[in-house]
């Protein structure tokens, strides 16, 4: 047989099938929901998170409970991922960071009732303009980190109309997020990975600035719960070795073979599952998670206990992990965020809003895998200053709150970067 006679090797796309990865992820989190509240309060704790607040810092494990908390995660990541698949995009690291930031902040803040009117608006905003939801449902997805303000209305707003002001504002906010995401990428040049954080932090602004001068007041109550460190140290534990396992099994079994992966540095657009393929990018997602989770249980002694929004922080890691971040370049950023905590912030660096900036302080990532690990360092030091001051600035109605500093961070210090760092020598 020659070799024009050869028949062409099959090959399988790369996003083919991955869809069962968050399926699975949440079918885990569904087991733990009914392990841990294994009664009708279960599903009463459910309804007590769609109808409560939801600001800044709001626990749902302390609102409905452990398994109710769960519950609502595995349920939004399920319709999440049904919606993507419904459309017949591949999974590729896109999808599976949205996906994470849906599924892990359905564990801080969003939920099915807040977000849907968000979901809404973003396809009213492509039947305007003509285009298809395929191209904008990432978006709607990330839209749904303003769903506090949603809720926020459903509770607090005028006797009669609080359930037509929250669609309305939900529907506002959803059509008005894709535009401006689409600006904000040009402005940190894809230096922070929480993009949309940024977008929503501007619209968050200035829509509460606009209901604060009507006479709102945004005085959210927040929770913060620990007793449930062990259930939910079981459930993350088990997500990052399913992780490690299947990468494992798909063929990244040596070093050699997953370095490969650190050489990008993350800048987006950084899809690893395009670039290196599932097997290296969901190693490299466990290891990302594991750091995480190695850095709360290294406080454990100092009170640090794992619970709903510190779930979020570590989902959200490891989704990214296959969208720009691995350990090569989210290191730098949080030993500057945990050196800004202890010389700078008048809060211990076990305070829930610490705890959080050390962690999602790694949308930060790409600042240190393109200029270096001391830029790195002064990145997560600025964003752990700077995240100090900017909830107050939307009222605690952004859930991508560290997206929006992160965005401050890069107008800040990418121009510095750019102005002190050496011009290439031009060859004679």
């Amino acid at each position: 047989m020659t070799r024009n006679d050869q028949k062409p090797a099959v090959r399988t796309h790369p996003a083919q099938h991955l869809h069962r990865v968050p399926l699975a992820a949440a079918g885990l989190m569904l087991v733990f929901a009914v392990i841990c509240q294994p009664n009708l309060s279960l599903f009463t704790g459910f309804w007590a998170i769609q109808t409560g607040e939801a600001g800044l810092i709001t626990d749902p494990v302390a609102t409905g409970g452990v398994g109710a908390a769960l519950l609502n995660a595995a349920l939004m990541l399920f319709l999440g991922t049904a919606l993507v698949r419904k459309l017949k995009l591949p999974f590729t690291g896109a999808a599976f960071a949205c996906l994470s930031m849906l599924g892990g902040f359905s564990l801080l803040g969003k939920n099915l009732l807040n977000s849907a009117p968000i979901v809404l608006g973003c396809w009213i905003f492509c039947r305007v303009r003509g285009e298809k939801f395929t191209k904008y449902v990432y978006f709607s997805l990330y839209a749904t980190c303003l769903s506090p303000m949603v809720s926020f209305l459903l509770v607090r707003g005028r006797p009669g109309l609080r359930w037509l002001e929250m669609a309305l504002c939900g529907l506002v906010i959803g059509f008005l997020v894709p535009a401006i995401a689409q600006f904000t990428t040009r402005v940190h040049q894809g230096y922070n990975l929480y993009n949309v954080g940024f977008a929503a932090g501007i619209l968050g602004l200035g829509m509460a600035s606009v209901l604060k001068g009507v006479g709102v007041e945004f005085d959210t109550v927040g929770s913060w719960s620990t007793e449930a460190h062990w259930p939910l140290t079981a459930l993350v534990a088990l997500m990052l070795a399913g992780l490690l396992a299947a990468g494992i099994a798909g063929g990244c079994r040596s070093w050699a073979d997953y370095k490969k992966i650190l050489r990008h540095p993350g800048r987006a657009v950084a899809d690893f599952i395009l670039l290196d393929g599932p097997s290296r990018t969901f190693v490299n997602m466990a290891l990302v998670g594991a750091i995480g989770l190695a850095y709360l249980l290294a406080l454990y002694p100092l009170g640090v206990r794992l619970n709903g929004p510190l779930v979020c922080c570590l989902m959200s890691m490891t989704g990214f992990a296959a969208f720009g971040k691995h350990p090569r370049n989210v290191l730098p950023v949080m030993a500057g965020a945990v050196l800004a905590a202890l010389l700078l912030v008048k809060v211990p660096i076990t305070a829930p809003g610490v705890l959080l900036a050390t962690l999602f302080c790694t949308g930060l990532a790409p600042i240190s895998g393109q200029f270096g690990w001391y830029w790195g360092m002064a990145a997560g030091f600025m964003h752990m200053c700077i995240v100090q001051n900017t909830s107050i600035l939307h009222g605690g109605m952004n859930l991508y709150n560290n997206g929006f500093a992160a965005g401050l961070v890069c107008v800040l210090l990418v121009p510095i970067i750019e102005a002190v760092k050496p011009e290439p020598k031009e060859e004679e």
